[in-house]
């Protein structure tokens, strides 16, 4: 089994389906910055 520290944990508590979860939330935190940083340069200019 992989080791992967503090992720390896999550995978013991809420199963494999946790990663999946974690990378759509990750990505959906990082479109929000995106969008937020296009709003305010539109509004600058």
């Amino acid at each position: 089994m992989l080791q992967l520290g503090p992720v390896d944990g999550l995978i013991e508590t809420f199963g494999p389906f946790a990663i999946p979860v974690l990378l759509f939330a990750a990505g959906f935190v990082g479109y929000l910055v995106l969008v937020a940083l296009g709003r305010t340069g539109r509004d600058g200019s």
